[in-house]
């Protein structure tokens, strides 16, 4: 795997997580309007291993809106087959990107004045505004990075689940989570206090709440490209070990 760019303050990886996060609070705002059942708890996302890709739940209808993560590509699929107009967010304002999904909803007959952009937690740190363009072009190799990341992460966790589990996806961070017995497992794209993406065990998952530590951590520059998966597994079957950053 290739060194990751472990500088919090303004490297490569950070930036292009910034993107990546700031872009899925679309899915975030159509997620809490049309498929939260319970629009005051936390939200959850999915992934799609057969479409590589970040998911809201089904919006009616069989719809769902999906986030390809290399080149920060959004579409809905309709019964699990893309639609044909994806948008492409390179050099889109938030205004674009919000324009973009009204006028789908209208074309898949939900009720655009559902929609809403409000969401349970603070955004100010991400890219919004209508002064704002996103640019994924610059962050190509970065994008890519994360993307295999995040497939690697996606399977490892859900291999490591307890078989009642189910795979969480935080639309807040993008953190992917499960409970394996009895302890919450994960894998983050990297925050202020980590700047690398790493894989992570919080312990009780009965107490485990949004934000709070791991008690232990794999930083991603770690694992050797020839057994990743191995050591990811491992590392979750042992519940790992306390690493000091």
């Amino acid at each position: 795997m290739a060194e990751l760019d472990r500088n919090p303050e303004g490297g490569r990886i950070a930036e292009a997580r910034l993107q990546l996060v700031s872009v899925a609070q679309w899915l975030a705002r159509v997620e809490r309007s049309f498929a939260s059942r319970n629009p005051g708890k936390e939200l959850s996302l999915r992934w799609r291993a057969d479409r590589d890709a970040i998911t809201t739940h089904d919006l009616g209808d069989a719809v769902e809106l999906e986030l390809r993560i290399d080149g920060l590509t959004m579409q809905f699929t309709e019964d699990g087959r893309p639609s044909d107009h994806a948008i492409d967010v390179e050099e889109r304002s938030p205004a674009h990107v919000e324009a973009w999904i009204l006028i789908e909803l209208l074309h898949r007959g939900l009720d655009r004045d559902r929609f809403s952009k409000d969401l349970l937690y603070d955004t100010s740190a991400l890219l919004n505004g209508d002064g704002v363009e996103f640019s994924p072009g610059a962050y190509e190799g970065e994008l890519k990075e994360l993307a295999d990341l995040f497939r690697i992460a996606a399977s490892a966790v859900g291999r490591a689940a307890s078989s009642d589990a189910t795979l969480r996806i935080s639309p807040r961070d993008l953190c992917v989570e499960a409970v394996a017995n009895g302890r919450t497992i994960g894998f983050s794209l990297g925050d202020a206090r980590i700047a690398e993406p790493y894989f992570y065990v919080k312990g009780d998952a009965s107490s485990a709440e949004p934000g709070r530590a791991a008690t232990a951590i794999l930083p991603a520059s770690r694992l050797a490209p020839e057994n990743d998966s191995e050591a990811i597994t491992a590392f979750y079957a042992g519940g790992g070990a306390p690493t000091r950053h």
